[in-house]
């Protein structure tokens, strides 16, 4: 079960410690499901199945056209939009659980990228490339065998994770220049980090663009263009979505009053929250609670 409160830099442990590998499944949901923005030290491989995405890594915007394969080193800046309809899995793993002991050129070099990301990225396997097919049946294999526990089984999964690392990098996935790190979006990666772990703390509060433009040191003119371009959201949009997602997690997870619940997420019009949060759920708040009560696929972890 969730916390209620989820820091932006997630403090989750995917897997265990032995194994720190964990999957991920969400298919055909009657909303637009938004993995809001955060990073985490796993590497995170998106497998887009079907429908429309909207996938935001470092700083940049991509719209997804299904079926497709992404990559997310550990440590960078992403979230994820999961068109209403859609069908995504995707799978998080230390990648020190792939690594050989003796000393390797291209597998130090490809775990750094790994573990710290880069600017030129992310790498992807679309489905017009001729790798792709293999690449969907090695990913789809993990998917559908992450949770077993059996040694035989573990593995191969390992097994196959190199396999397709090195299907990538066989692809020209992986280019060297694109592995090289880069100072200046490090910096501005992490002023980014900066504000949205300011925002996460204060979400509830009254918190006004006037307040996050100040914490950057900018005005609000720069700070609309440079929070919309870095977040695909804009800055009213991005605290409403963050409102919501924190207030459905604790509606599902408690039994406390909606009414109070949305004024401790930061809304002191409880009709607009009402309006926003069936806008964007399909649903009254009083429905999604009685519908996770009964949702035995409980994705809540995922909406957060």
């Amino acid at each position: 079960m969730a916390t209620l409160k989820k820091e932006l830099k997630e403090n989750i442990k995917h897997g265990s410690n032995v194994y720190p590998l964990a999957a991920y499944v969400c298919r055909g949901k009657k909303f637009n499901v938004n993995i809001g923005m955060h990073w985490h030290p796993e590497v995170e491989i998106n497998r887009f199945e079907s429908g429309d995405f909207v996938y935001n890594y470092a700083m940049q915007e991509y719209k997804i056209t299904s079926p497709c394969i992404a990559i997310t080193p550990g440590n960078v800046l992403h979230n994820l939009m999961i068109k209403r309809g859609a069908n995504h899995s995707s799978i998080l793993f230390n990648p020190a659980m792939i690594e050989f002991c003796n000393y390797d050129e291209v597998q130090v070099q490809l775990c750094k990228f790994l573990n710290e990301g880069c600017k030129k990225m992310p790498p992807l396997i679309t489905s017009d490339m001729d790798c792709f097919a293999k690449a969907d049946k090695i990913l789809g294999y993990i998917v559908n065998n992450a949770s077993k526990t059996d040694g035989s089984t573990r593995l191969r999964i390992k097994a196959h994770l190199i396999d397709l690392l090195a299907l990538m990098y066989e692809n020209g996935i992986f280019l060297s220049e694109s592995l090289n790190k880069n100072d200046d979006f490090e910096h501005k990666q992490q002023k980014i980090k900066d504000l949205l772990t300011f925002i996460n703390d204060h979400y509830a509060e009254k918190i006004t663009m006037n307040d996050a433009a100040n914490y950057l040191n900018v005005s609000k003119q720069y700070f609309c263009r440079y929070f919309k371009k870095s977040t695909g959201m804009s800055f009213v949009d991005f605290i409403n979505d963050l409102r919501l997602r924190r207030a459905s997690q604790e509606i599902a997870l408690t039994s406390k009053s909606i009414t109070d619940i949305a004024l401790d997420h930061g809304f002191d019009n409880i009709g607009y929250f009402f309006k926003l949060y069936k806008l964007k759920f399909g649903q009254t708040p009083l429905s999604y609670r009685k519908n996770k009560a009964f949702d035995e696929d409980d994705d809540s972890d995922l909406i957060i």
